[in-house]
C-alpha cells in the first residue's frame, strides 16, 4: 500500500504555543516528496504597498532558520515548518484574482470590491466566469484613492480632467478599475481624456517632467512614489467627495470615505476620498491546516512585530478588524483560526 504523500510538521500557534500539524502535498506545486510547500502571493508593482507588504506576509509565513528575529531558543526555525513562501509582483489585484483562480499562486492581495465582483462575475466582470477558486484570509487595512495632480495643470476637481494627459494605471490593476468608475460617477468617460495606461512608478518621473497632468492610484498612505514628488513641490492630491462620490458609495457597498491624514505628503493637508479594504485571498483547494497555520503566523507576536516595523501600512493590521468587508467565502482553515482567536466568522456573505 502506497503511502500518502504528505509531508507532516508542526507550528506553534500564535495563542496557546500548541503544535498544529502542516500538511503539504507533494505534487508540482511543492516540488516532490521532502520538498518544501510554496506558498506564492501575487501583490503589485514595487512601488505601491502589496509588494512590500506581500513580501513581509511571505517573509513571516515561510520556514526560516535561525533568524535574529526567531524567539528562542535559537536555532530552532519559525514561520511554518517546511513552507517557501514568495511575493511575485504584478498588475495588481485584477491580477491577483486571476492568477488564483487560474492556479498561478496560491493567494494574493486584493482591493475587497475587485474580490467581489470576481467571485460574482459583477461589475467589471460581467460576461466572464466567476471566479468561484476565491476564498477570504483576512482584511489587511484600508486602501485611498489617490488622483495626484500637477500643480500647474490647473485641475481642481475631477471635472477638469477633461482634455487633460491622466495616466489611469496598467490593464489588470485595480486602480484602473476605480478610475474608470470614479470618472463614470462624475460623468466622465475615458475618451474625453488624453487616457495612458502606465504604473505610478512609470507615471510620477512623467508627471514631474511635465509630460502628464495627472495620474491615479489606489494603495494605503504614505504611497512613495507620490510622497517623493510632494517633497520636490510637484502635486496636490484632489478631494474625492461630493454628490457623485455619496452616489459611488451608494451603489458599491464595498467602498467607504476615507481621510488621508494630513502630513502624509509634504505641503498636502487632510484629502477627503474614498477608500476600499485590502484583502488578502487564498486559493479555496488548499489545505485547510496549511492556510490556519499561516494565519497563526501573520497574527503572531513575532509577526506583527515584522509587519509593522517593515512597512507603514503594517500598523493598520488588526485582528478585530480581520474579518470586516468580507465579499468571497472564507476559507475553512481560516475560519477555523479566527474561532480559536474568538472571533465569530459568522455566515458567508457571498455564498
Amino acid at each position: 500500500m502506497r503511502r500518502r504523500d504528505a509531508l507532516l510538521a508542526f507550528a506553534a500557534t500564535a495563542a496557546t504555543g500548541l503544535a498544529w500539524p502542516v500538511r503539504a502535498d507533494h505534487d508540482a506545486r511543492s516540488g516532490g516528496p521532502g520538498m518544501p510547500a510554496f506558498f506564492r502571493i501575487g501583490t503589485g508593482g514595487t512601488a505601491g504597498v502589496y509588494f512590500p507588504l506581500g513580501s513581509l506576509i511571505a517573509r513571516v509565513a515561510g520556514e526560516s532558520h535561525g533568524a535574529p528575529d526567531c524567539p528562542p531558543p535559537l536555532p530552532q526555525p519559525c514561520g511554518v515548518p517546511g513552507l517557501l513562501a514568495v511575493a511575485q509582483t504584478s498588475n495588481g489585484s485584477v491580477s491577483n484574482v486571476e492568477a488564483i483562480q487560474a492556479g498561478a499562486v496560491e493567494a494574493g492581495l486584493a482591493q475587497s470590491n475587485i474580490a467581489h465582483g470576481a467571485f460574482h462575475a459583477s461589475g467589471i466582470f460581467a460576461g466572464k466566469p466567476a471566479a468561484t477558486r476565491l476564498r477570504f484570509m483576512a482584511r489587511l487595512y484600508p486602501e485611498a484613492v489617490h488622483v495626484v495632480v500637477r500643480r500647474t495643470a490647473g485641475i481642481q476637481n475631477i471635472a477638469d480632467l477633461a482634455g487633460k494627459r491622466v495616466s489611469l494605471d496598467e490593464p489588470g490593476s485595480g486602480t484602473l478599475a476605480m478610475a474608470r468608475m470614479l470618472l463614470a460617477a462624475h460623468g466622465l468617460s475615458e475618451s474625453r481624456l488624453r487616457a495612458e495606461y502606465v504604473k505610478p512608478d512609470l507615471a510620477a518621473p512623467r508627471l514631474a517632467a511635465g509630460q502628464l497632468d495627472a495620474f491615479f492610484f489606489v494603495g494605503g498612505w504614505p504611497v512613495r512614489t507620490v510622497a517623493d514628488l510632494a517633497s520636490a513641490g510637484h502635486v496636490d492630491i484632489l478631494p474625492v467627495r461630493g454628490e457623485a462620490a455619496a452616489d459611488l458609495l451608494q451603489r458599491n457597498p464595498f467602498l467607504s470615505q476615507g481621510t488621508i491624514p494630513a502630513g502624509m505628503y509634504a505641503g498636502v493637508g487632510a484629502v477627503e476620498t474614498v477608500t476600499v479594504s485590502a484583502q488578502l485571498l487564498v486559493r479555496a483547494d488548499l489545505d485547510d491546516v496549511l492556510v490556519e497555520t499561516v494565519l497563526q503566523q501573520i497574527w503572531s507576536e513575532r509577526g506583527q512585530a515584522l509587519i509593522r516595523a517593515g512597512h507603514p501600512r503594517g500598523a493598520d493590521l488588526a485582528l478585530a478588524q480581520a474579518l470586516e468587508a468580507r465579499g468571497v467565502p472564507l476559507h475553512p482553515g481560516a475560519a477555523r483560526f479566527y474561532r480559536a482567536a474568538g472571533l465569530d466568522p459568522g455566515s458567508d456573505p457571498a455564498r
